[in-house]
């Protein structure tokens, strides 16, 4: 199997902060100005098709780094590396240290999310099979939504009638159950349940 590295930001079409990507998502959400926006899969075609088609000049170790303007600006960079332990750097075995839906370093026991690219992203990336790298796949390969990653509710009061509200970070205004005042989650709040992404690296299996 052959396998590309894969590292993109892409700057926020309505703050222009970077926004990185962990894993194909056809949707991104910008951590700054917390504004959702679609990324569709001929976006992810025309900007990794070059990249991946060049990767046949490339030595194991070696990648290139391009500027992209077009539907978004853009930053990536690829590389013909296989998928690498994040702490400790050591190659994972995509193999012999798979067990189910993860990798699990032999060196230092950190583990990876690998499993089978979705097939809208099959459809934009010719012969993708597997990503390692970022949270698991969901079922159509979305991802980031204006949901509390952590799973959790989280207790507020309401500012009018001291009421405890349960917020799931679905919505920025919230309704008080009591006296229906709609409540604005503070910056602090919001960005403790959406936090920013970090920019990581991720790969493709071919």
């Amino acid at each position: 199997m052959r396998w590309c590295m894969i590292e993109l930001s892409v700057k926020c079409p309505r703050c222009d902060a970077s926004v990185h990507t962990d894993s194909p998502r056809q949707s991104l959400v910008c951590g700054k100005c917390m504004s959702e926006f679609d990324f569709p899969v001929e976006v992810w075609r025309d900007t990794l098709s070059g990249a991946l088609s060049g990767m046949k000049h490339l030595k194991t170790g070696e990648g290139n780094q391009s500027t992209i303007f077009g539907h978004f600006n853009m930053i990536l960079l690829s590389g013909k590396l296989v998928p690498y332990c994040p702490d400790c750097k050591r190659d994972f075995d995509p193999e012999g240290d798979r067990d189910g839906d993860r990798l699990k370093c032999r060196g230092c026991g950190t583990v990876m999310a690998i499993r089978e690219a979705p097939s809208w992203f099959r459809e934009a990336v010719s012969r993708a099979k597997l990503i390692a790298g970022g949270p698991p796949a969901r079922d159509r390969g979305e991802a980031d939504t204006l949901e509390n990653p952590s799973g959790g509710a989280v207790a507020l009061s309401c500012p009018k009638c001291g009421a405890s509200l349960l917020v799931d970070g679905k919505d920025r205004l919230v309704p008080c159950g009591y006296c229906n005042t709609r409540v604005y989650l503070p910056d602090d709040l919001w960005l403790r349940l959406h936090p920013a992404s970090m920019k990581t690296r991720w790969f493709i299996g071919f």
